[in-house]
């Protein structure tokens, strides 16, 4: 390594100190929201310890921990120092010979860690939508092979991504800085975005049409249409401002500040996902004590489908 820092070099040396604080008071800012979100839904999570254990269950609590537990290690490694510092000297502990080539890129590491996360809330959302449509095919695959190409698209971009900045960093007097980064770094989100559009739109197309076709809207399987069409709406208008807002930080700020709108991504989207299924829980539980909310769903559809041959049913043979 040359011993003559360059121009731009001493740029991302300033920029280097301008982010470490912002850095900081993001992550912790960050997992105080995401602790304290998990103390007042706590209450929920022990309503379904001594229920059976389903797909959904699963993906509930490991939603809830495996986020708490990223949103722990991303803290740890903005507390003392910057997410760039820590990860060069988790590198340097491999080789020091190596560290300039190996340094790693935590734009990419960011990415990997939210895209898992994001990943796992997907197939909660289409588990919910699966069972909608009574787990049709017509359905179930497209959005499935959807999924997996967005997925692995973006795994890709990641690996690109990786791959360019770790040749673009330079340790300038201990400070691991980052050099740039691709061009095209600020759309790595936008294709999860358009797959939550596609889920909502669908979620709250069926859910509306079933809520509306019951006559008693009081019934648990209406109530439960209608929490899931909210929630779904209001679950993808929060993540798409979070993900807007990754967006625009990539696209108009310095590739560091890319970090900042990664933090959030592995904090909201969790949060807004376990209220969208205590609310579900809640809605489809408040005569039936069950967690299989697919079983729910697939119930009002069974009895949506009795509803339209016994139109001259009242309300109350419904319930």
């Amino acid at each position: 390594m040359s011993s003559i820092i360059t121009p731009e070099e001493i740029q991302a040396l300033d920029l280097y100190f301008l982010t470490a604080p912002k850095l900081k008071y993001i992550s912790i800012a960050a997992l105080t929201l995401f602790t304290w979100d998990l103390i007042l839904t706590f209450p929920h999570e022990v309503r379904l310890w001594n229920t059976r254990w389903t797909l959904a269950k699963v993906l509930f609590f490991l939603n809830r921990y495996f986020a708490l537990g990223t949103a722990i290690i991303m803290t740890l490694l903005t507390f003392d120092v910057t997410p760039t510092d820590a990860i060069c000297k988790l590198k340097n502990s491999q080789s020091p010979s190596l560290l300039h080539r190996t340094s790693g890129s935590v734009n990419a590491f960011f990415a990997v860690i939210a895209l898992l996360l994001v990943a796992n809330i997907q197939i909660i959302l289409q588990h919910r939508v699966y069972a909608l449509y009574a787990y049709d095919k017509r359905i179930v695959v497209p959005v499935s092979m959807l999924f997996i190409a967005i997925f692995s698209t973006m795994m890709v971009m990641a690996v690109v991504v990786y791959l360019y900045e770790k040749d673009h960093e330079a340790k300038i007097f201990g400070a691991c800085c980052l050099l740039g980064s691709v061009d095209w770094l600020y759309l790595f989100w936008v294709p999860m975005m358009g797959f939550d559009f596609v889920l909502v739109v669908l979620a709250g197309y069926k859910s509306l049409q079933y809520y509306f076709r019951v006559p008693d809207k009081t019934w648990s399987g209406a109530r439960l249409m209608r929490t899931f069409a909210r929630d779904s709406v209001l679950y993808f208008l929060c993540n798409f401002l979070i993900y807007l807002f990754s967006t625009l930080l990539g696209k108009f700020g310095p590739s560091v500040y890319y970090q900042l709108g990664a933090i959030t991504i592995t904090v909201v989207p969790p949060v807004s996902a376990n209220h969208l299924l205590i609310n579900m829980y809640s809605s489809a539980h408040d005569e039936q004590p069950t967690w299989t909310m697919a079983s729910e769903a697939k119930a009002s559809l069974q009895l949506v489908r009795h509803i339209k041959v016994c139109l001259s049913c009242t309300s109350d043979e419904v319930i």
